[in-house]
C-alpha cells in the first residue's frame, strides 16, 4: 500500500512566458497603436461571426421560432422507428413508421396548434388506419415539444386513440430531427410501446 504525501498548498508563480494577443494589447510591449489594431480586429471578428452562428440557429422558422404562422403546413417523416409489446407471454418486437401532414390553425406566443391533414402510421408491418378528423396537435415554443393525438383503427377493427409525445433535436437538411414516442393498447389488448426518431419540415 502506498500512502499519499500530505497534500501542501504552494504559491504558483506566473510564467510570463504565455502571452496571447490580450496580453501585448493591456501591456506597454507593443506601443505601436496600428500594431495594437492588427491584433484586434481578428478578435471582434471572431465575436461577430460567433453571434451571426448564434442568431441563425434560433430564428430558424423549422426551430420553432415566431415567424410560423396560420396556413404553415409541415410534414412529420419517420426516420428509424422500433415498436415492441408483450402478446400472450411472449416480446414482439418489429419497427414502426408515422408519417404525418400537419396545418397550424393557431400561433400564439408560447405555442403553436395544429391539425392533421393526412397520415400513416404501422406497427409491426400493421398499419393503423388515422382518423385525420380527429387528430390534434401542440407545440411548445418555449420547450420545442410537441404532442399529436387522435383516434385510429386497428388492423383487427378496433378503434384506439393515440398519443404520442415529440422532442425537437438539432437542425438538419432544411428541417429538425425529433425523437417520439408513445404507448397504447392494440390488438389482443396488448400494451405497445413505440418510439421514433424523425424529422419535421415545412413544406408550404
Amino acid at each position: 500500500m502506498h500512502l499519499h504525501e500530505p497534500f501542501v498548498l504552494s504559491t504558483i508563480h506566473p510564467d510570463h512566458s504565455f502571452r496571447t494577443p490580450l496580453n501585448d494589447l493591456g501591456s506597454g510591449a507593443v506601443g505601436d497603436r496600428k500594431m495594437r489594431t492588427k491584433n484586434l480586429v481578428p478578435l471582434l471578428l471572431g465575436v461577430f461571426l460567433l453571434s451571426l452562428s448564434t442568431v441563425s440557429v434560433y430564428a430558424d422558422p423549422y426551430y420553432g421560432a415566431s415567424n410560423v404562422a396560420v396556413g404553415d403546413q409541415y410534414t412529420v417523416s419517420t426516420l428509424n422507428g422500433f415498436a415492441q409489446a408483450w402478446i400472450k407471454g411472449r416480446l414482439v418486437t418489429g419497427p414502426a413508421n408515422l408519417q404525418l401532414q400537419v396545418q397550424v390553425t393557431y400561433v400564439g406566443p408560447y405555442n403553436v396548434v395544429f391539425r392533421v391533414l393526412s397520415g400513416t402510421f404501422q406497427v409491426a408491418y400493421k398499419e393503423y388506419r388515422i382518423d385525420v378528423g380527429g387528430w390534434r396537435g401542440y407545440y411548445n415554443l418555449q420547450t420545442h415539444s410537441s404532442v399529436y393525438q387522435g383516434p385510429a383503427t386497428a388492423p383487427n377493427g378496433g378503434l384506439g386513440y393515440f398519443t404520442l409525445y415529440g422532442q425537437d433535436g438539432n437542425p438538419s437538411n432544411g428541417g429538425v430531427l425529433m425523437k417520439l414516442h408513445s404507448d397504447f393498447t392494440g390488438e389482443y389488448d396488448a400494451l405497445w410501446h413505440v418510439s421514433l426518431a424523425a424529422i419535421r419540415y415545412q413544406t408550404t
